[in-house]
Order: C-alpha cells, then sequence, then structure tokens
C-alpha cells in the first residue's frame, strides 16, 4: 500500500508498511521550508489492490503512533488475501458504505461474515438467480410456463433492498446469513449444494436425517444428483492443503468426522503439515491421510533434543545420556537423524512419517502424476 501525502500543492509518497520513526521523517520532508508556517498534510490519495479504500484512510493521523500500526496491519491483511477474498473485501467496504481506518481493519478481518456472487451484477441478474434457486420457493409461486414473461428485473429490484445487498464489478457482495442451525457437534466443513433447480448448504459432520433431509430440500433422490459447488473447512489453511477431485458428499461426512476429532485431540496441524508434504492428489487420498493420522508426527524439539530422542528410541537411558553429555555433538547427531527419518520442515512444524520415511522432497520441474479416482 502507498499513502499519498499533499501540503500546500507538494506531494510525496509514504509506502505502508512502515515505522513510526519513518513517517515521521517522510512528514519533516514535506513539510520543509513551511517549518514557521501553519500547514496542513492530507493524504490525497491511495495505491492499493483495494480500489476503493481511500474514504476508509484518508483521515488516518499519520503523527500517531497506533495509526501507523493500523494501517501496517490493514497492509499486512489486504496482501494475505487471495484475489478472491479482495474482492469480497471491497465489495464489503461498498457495503458499509462510510467509516474509518479501524472499520477498514474490522472489515478486513471478518470477511466470514460477507459473502459473494460473482454471475449476479444487475437487477436482472439478481431476479433470474432468485427465480432459479429455493428462495422464492413458497413466497412468489408461479407456473413454469410463465418464466419467459418475467419481469427479472423488477423482481430483482423489489428484493435488492431486502436482500442488503450492493452490486460491484465483481457481483452482488452481501452480509453472510446465519448457517442453519444443526444439532449435535459444531461443524468442520460446509458444503454448498446445487442442482439446476435448487441450492442448500449443508453442515458436516451430519447425521443420516441431516443428510436425508437435504436431499428433500434439493428434491434429489441421491447427491450424485447435485453438484458440490462450495466446500469451506472451519480450518481456513485445509482450502488450499485438501484437493476437490473426487469428493462426494459421503466422503466429505467422513472427513468432517476425522476433522473433528482432530481438533478434539490438538492434531490438526500435525494433519496440515502432513498434508503439505504429501501434497494429495485427491480428496479421498487426503481423507485417507486423515484416518492414518497417527502414521505421523509434528517434531517439536530442537536437533540437539532430537539427538537425544534418538538415543533413546536406540536404548539409551538417562544415566548414559547424562554420563555422554559434553562427549557427545548432540546437535549433528540429531540433524543426521532428521535426515535418516526424513523429517520435513513445513508452514505448520517439522513433521515425519513413521511408517516409512518420506522421500526426498521433489525437484522444482519434477510434474505431477494424472489423477484417478
Amino acid at each position: 500500500m502507498i499513502l499519498h501525502l499533499e501540503c500546500r500543492n507538494y506531494g510525496i509518497s509514504l509506502d505502508i508498511p512502515t515505522t513510526f520513526n519513518n513517517a515521521s521523517g517522510t512528514i519533516f520532508d514535506l513539510i520543509a521550508g513551511f517549518e514557521d508556517e501553519p500547514v496542513e498534510i492530507s493524504i490525497s490519495g491511495v495505491n492499493s489492490p483495494i480500489p476503493n479504500l481511500y474514504p476508509y484512510v484518508q483521515h488516518a493521523d499519520l503523527e500517531s503512533e497506533a495509526d501507523i500500526e493500523k494501517l501496517n496491519t490493514l497492509d499486512a491483511r489486504i496482501r494475505e488475501m487471495t484475489q478472491k477474498e479482495q474482492r469480497l473485501f471491497s465489495g464489503a467496504l461498498e457495503l458499509e458504505r462510510s467509516g474509518g481506518l479501524d472499520d477498514a481493519v474490522r472489515i478486513a478481518n471478518s470477511l466470514e461474515q460477507y459473502e459473494i456472487f460473482p454471475k449476479i451484477k444487475t437487477d436482472e441478474d439478481l431476479g433470474r438467480f432468485l427465480v432459479d434457486t429455493a428462495f422464492m420457493t413458497g413466497k412468489f409461486p408461479f407456473p413454469e410456463e410463465a418464466r419467459p414473461y418475467l419481469d427479472y428485473a423488477r423482481i430483482g429490484a423489489e428484493q435488492r433492498d431486502s436482500l442488503g445487498g450492493v452490486y460491484t464489478p465483481h457481483g452482488l457482495v452481501k452480509r453472510r446469513e446465519e448457517s442453519p442451525i444443526q444439532k449435535e457437534t459444531p461443524s468442520t466443513i460446509t458444503l454448498t449444494l446445487m442442482t439446476s433447480e435448487r441450492s442448500d448448504t449443508l453442515l458436516l459432520p451430519a447425521s443420516e436425517e441431516q443428510l436425508e433431509q437435504a436431499k428433500r430440500d434439493l428434491e434429489i433422490d441421491d447427491f450424485s444428483q447435485a453438484v458440490i459447488a462450495g466446500v469451506d473447512y472451519k480450518t481456513p489453511c485445509l482450502e488450499q492443503l485438501i484437493p476437490r477431485d473426487c469428493i462426494t458428499v459421503e466422503y466429505a461426512n467422513e472427513m468432517a468426522l476425522c476433522l473433528r476429532r482432530l481438533n478434539t485431540d490438538g492434531e490438526t496441524m500435525k494433519y496440515c503439515a502432513a498434508l503439505e508434504v504429501e501434497e494429495p492428489a485427491t480428496f479421498t487420498e487426503a481423507l485417507d491421510m486423515a484416518i492414518d493420522i497417527d502414521d505421523y508426527e509434528l517434531i517439536s524439539s530442537s536437533e540437539r533434543e532430537y539427538g537425544r530422542q534418538a538415543l533413546r528410541r536406540m536404548g539409551a537411558n538417562d544415566e548414559v545420556l547424562e554420563a555422554i553429555e559434553g562427549y557427545t555433538d548432540f546437535d549433528r547427531l540429531g540433524s543426521e537423524m532428521m535426515e535418516t527419518d526424513g523429517v520435513r520442515q513445513t508452514g505448520f512444524g517439522l513433521v515425519r512419517r513413521l511408517g516409512a520415511p518420506f522421500p526426498p522432497a521433489p525437484e522444482p520441474d519434477q510434474q505431477m502424476g494424472g489423477i484417478s479416482c
């Protein structure tokens, strides 16, 4: 993010992130020559992936260490967003319409409260969407033969305010409705199911009755008659680590049960680390890994401690370890044992496979093989 500062027709740029001292130095450079005169410094523009961010940051106090930190926080959050999240954030800012720096930071950290519909950009698009989905069922009944004569734009216009959304260049953005309440345990996966006529949200894990109810809501006999249009995980990083190839509602429900157990046992990060190394090609491969999670171990110790643990696994007790202390390079031993055991570094920590060591990391130019279910 770059802020454009202005003072009496003179301009200067300030790169964010920055430090308070650097911001103060930039301001000093801008007002050089006007030290003895009253001057007003304004933020005249913002260069950011979020095109409508300016109204939210224009009144930031650059002489406040707290506001500098908020700008840094906002910039870091925007940098880590995917392109889809950036579009959603821009739409959410448009939806809220007004606010300051605090509001921008709050919205950036609450994107799960909003949703975007990329194919809905006009009242007519909205009208067709409402007619083609279950949202209209029972509220605006009409015979199938009447569809060619419907005024879709008028339907969309009349419903736009009640939905509380705004049109953006990337689609309709609205506040997300609360997920349907299901009994039993908290969900770990949310599926969006769609047919040509209806859509439904299914929270997993689900009971047999809940699965049957979802079929009735979609008016289908089997889930193979519906398309899985969206998969959201309670643990966000899993969206990038678990592929969708070969996914079914039944497999997803089994995965949700595994993830609930991993959450309970505190092993979610171990699963993420294993996924990063194994790079499963299909959903079913990722599911098999979740089922066999005990075949992996997350390593939290240093090389030195790993060397000591290796000796313990070979049968050395504390008395032996104490006797060789000072005569053994435990760091070197631990490093070599990590290599032998196939320990791999991931974004979630060090991990190893107990059954058989991980193979060496693939070369960057190695190609993935074909996918089969």
